[in-house]
């Protein structure tokens, strides 16, 4: 845990010898560069099937070569297919989901997915409404944006802790009633937890559903603002128990098409709402966020980076919000 003050950076390095292994090595060394070699010489590169070893140990530099975009109706878009799914049906002779004949035994999520990809509609469970009946106004849509350096900033953090600079939240206080959004930025190198925690439970009052997508990661980073900031660990685990999750919502009662296999909320927006779309934001998602981020807080005197940046963020952080009142809405309306 980084306590505060100075960071000795020598501290995260360990200098060693390895003279002996590096000698061990070198009688393969003159076999392993001539194969090498040999394949730079080839007029055509070696026919080599994309598998793991196309990222692992990290992604290979050519990869988009090898591993050409699929189309849309792959059997790889399924959602959550298992790989002993696919090498069924690749013996078969199927690659596109418009192939698995109706009898092929799939699971439910599967079967309706393919369903919905070989009919070209979306699909939607009977339950979805019941499901949203559990919805109590008023409503507030919340999202979060985070950094995690691998080198601590802040007294109390460890490395690769989540730092929180950003909310978003829209409020909706009954049916039909127009939106209210409120918002928060750090905007300087100051610790912003404290500044954040407070505003956020200012922002979202004291009884309503707080609608997230991934309910998992910010109740995360709630429960870790609540060891940080003990003052507010009360309100905090008020808020928690309100938190209402859309992902599963859509994984289990909705498929789309256009998902293409993924229920982000990335792919999830377009499909149900296809006038609101990330495409030409600066800042489109959640690691872009951290960098644009960085660079707002760095930019010192430069005011005009210092405001795009501002704004990038703004807008994206507050378009995520607003994707689920409008995901929300057409899912009310369905079906």
């Amino acid at each position: 845990m980084y306590l505060g003050g100075a960071i000795d950076v020598w501290r995260f390095f360990r200098i060693r010898n390895l003279t002996r292994r590096i000698l061990k090595l070198q009688p393969k060394l003159t076999s392993q560069l001539l194969s090498e070699f040999t394949v730079l010489t080839m007029p055509q590169p070696p026919d080599i099937a994309p598998g793991r070893h196309c990222t692992d140990p990290v992604t290979c530099e050519f990869y988009d070569c090898c591993n050409p975009p699929l189309p849309d109706d792959h059997i790889l878009l399924l959602p959550r297919i298992h790989a002993s799914e696919v090498s069924k049906l690749v013996a078969l002779g199927i690659e596109s989901v418009h192939h698995i004949p109706e009898g092929y035994p799939l699971t439910g999520r599967l079967r309706r997915a393919c369903t919905s990809v070989q009919t070209g509609t979306p699909w939607f469970s009977p339950e979805l409404q019941n499901e949203l009946r559990g919805l109590e106004y008023p409503l507030y849509f919340m999202d979060v944006e985070t950094m995690n350096p691998c080198i601590p900033r802040f007294a109390g953090t460890r490395p690769y802790d989540h730092i929180p600079f950003q909310w978003s939240v829209h409020v909706q206080r009954q049916p039909g009633a127009a939106l209210e959004h409120l918002e928060f930025l750090a905007t300087d190198t100051n610790d912003p937890r404290l500044a954040f925690m407070s505003s956020l439970c200012d922002a979202l009052g004291r009884r309503g559903s707080v609608v997230v997508y991934h309910q998992q990661f910010e109740s995360q980073r709630l429960s870790e603002l609540a060891s940080w900031l003990p003052e507010f660990a009360g309100r905090i685990e008020k808020v928690q128990r309100r938190l209402w999750d859309l992902l599963p919502v859509i994984r289990n009662h909705v498929y789309h098409p256009a998902f293409g296999g993924s229920y982000s909320l990335k792919s999830v927006l377009p499909a149900i709402v296809p006038e609101m779309t990330y495409d030409g934001m600066e800042v489109a998602d959640g690691q872009a966020a951290g960098l644009a981020w960085e660079s707002l807080i760095r930019s010192g005197s430069d005011q005009t980076v210092s405001e795009r940046m501002r704004k990038a963020l703004l807008d994206y952080c507050g378009q995520d919000t607003l994707a689920m009142v409008e995901i929300l809405q057409k899912l009310r309306t369905s079906s």
